[in-house]
C-alpha cells in the first residue's frame, strides 16, 4: 500500500534529485511500491495526477483487477508512475 506520507516523501526526493540521476536513485529509495518513470505524453489524457510538481506529475497504479490501471486511491495503489514533463511543453 502506498501512503500519503510516502507519496509526499517521494515527491520531495524527486524535486531534490538531479534529472540525470532520477532513474537510479529514486528506484532504490522508494520502498512502498514499484516506481515507473515515463514521459507525461505516455499518460492517457483522462488520468488525473495525485501530485503535480515542478516538471513532473505522480500517478498511482492499482493492480487489484485483471489489468493494472491508473488510480487516485491510496488504499489500492501498489505503485507510482513518475511522468516527466517535456521541456518543450512548458511554454
Amino acid at each position: 500500500m502506498i501512503t500519503a506520507e510516502g507519496l509526499n516523501q517521494l515527491a520531495r526526493e524527486i524535486e531534490a534529485t538531479p534529472e540525470n540521476q532520477r532513474d537510479e536513485r529514486l528506484n532504490e529509495g522508494f520502498s512502498e511500491g514499484k516506481l515507473t518513470i515515463c514521459m507525461d505524453d505516455d499518460i492517457p489524457g483522462m488520468a488525473k495526477p495525485v501530485y503535480q510538481g515542478q516538471g513532473f506529475d505522480l500517478y498511482l497504479v492499482d493492480a487489484t483487477q485483471e489489468c493494472a490501471t491508473l488510480s487516485n486511491d491510496l488504499d489500492t495503489a501498489c505503485g507510482v508512475v513518475l511522468a516527466l514533463h517535456d521541456d518543450d511543453d512548458e511554454d
